[in-house]
């Protein structure tokens, strides 16, 4: 029988110049994880002393082995050389005593307290926390499966079956139906005739979309002439959108979860 897995929620609270998201072991993993991202710029000294700190806290919240990283606001890991020995931090009680363990540097499994590894444990420790068994993910990802069957065969109706069966009244229908069908044609035809010879007075729709395509086009040709700006462009896009979202999460936090200075 295969094991039963337990996934727990995130959780996310807010500080002054960062956000922090706590994440329970995954399965089989030995630790959490901790992530503190910065929405401004700070000093190294300040960052690497809010991981301890924060580290400390949450141990002593969830008393489980956690691993501590820092990102700035472009989603990218803030590295503390010069500063501590590596850029993350491992947090756990030694085995024995209620003294936290601070070592800077990953550590291999077998160096870390197994606590998380068991089940019943963290079931205790992660009492109040959402969680969502292997089981309920199934189910999940089938209704989703379901929904989107359903989905399929909507439009597979509307694509296929229904054009299909006008075809057929078409051919069963009275002669008038025919020459209604005929006349629409015809009148189709003659718009798109008035349209080629620039007759037809195009809709502000047409106009935005033609204005659209030949911005596209303007802006692949120049892209292609200078693939290196285009690539520089394309860094700076991303970075400003991840900025952006990471200004975004902190202020929903901030607006909705609990917020502690930092």
């Amino acid at each position: 029988m295969v094991e039963e897995k337990i996934y727990f929620s995130t959780l996310k609270e807010g500080r002054d110049k960062y956000f922090i998201e706590y994440s329970p072991p995954l399965h089989g993993f030995p630790f959490a994880n901790l992530q503190l991202t910065y929405t401004e710029d700070v000093g190294l000294e300040q960052v690497s002393k809010a991981m301890e700190i924060e580290a400390i806290t949450w141990l002593d919240r969830y008393p489980v082995p956690v691993m501590v990283s820092a990102f700035n606001d472009s989603g990218d890991l803030i590295h503390l050389d010069g500063i501590r020995p590596e850029s993350h931090l491992m947090c756990f009680y030694s085995i024995g005593t209620s003294a936290p363990v601070l070592h800077w540097g990953l550590l291999k499994n077998t160096e870390i307290p197994s606590d998380a590894l068991q089940k019943d444990f963290l079931m205790h420790v992660y009492d109040g926390v959402g969680r969502k068994t292997s089981s309920d993910i199934r189910l999940e990802v089938e209704k989703t499966t379901r929904q989107l069957r359903i989905g399929w065969l909507i439009i597979f109706i509307w694509a296929v079956v229904v054009p299909a069966a006008v075809l057929i009244l078409e051919f069963f229908s009275p002669q008038w139906v025919a020459v209604l069908v005929l006349i629409y044609s015809l009148s189709k035809a003659g718009i798109k005739a008035l349209k080629m010879l620039g007759k037809w007075k195009k809709s502000a729709a047409e106009l935005e979309k033609e204005e659209d395509e030949r911005r596209m086009k303007h802006h692949h040709y120049h892209c292609k002439q200078n693939p290196d700006g285009f690539m520089r462009l394309k860094l700076e896009n991303f970075q400003r959108e991840q900025q952006e979202q990471i200004r975004q999460e902190a202020a929903s936090i901030k607006a909705n979860g609990k917020s502690d200075s930092g």
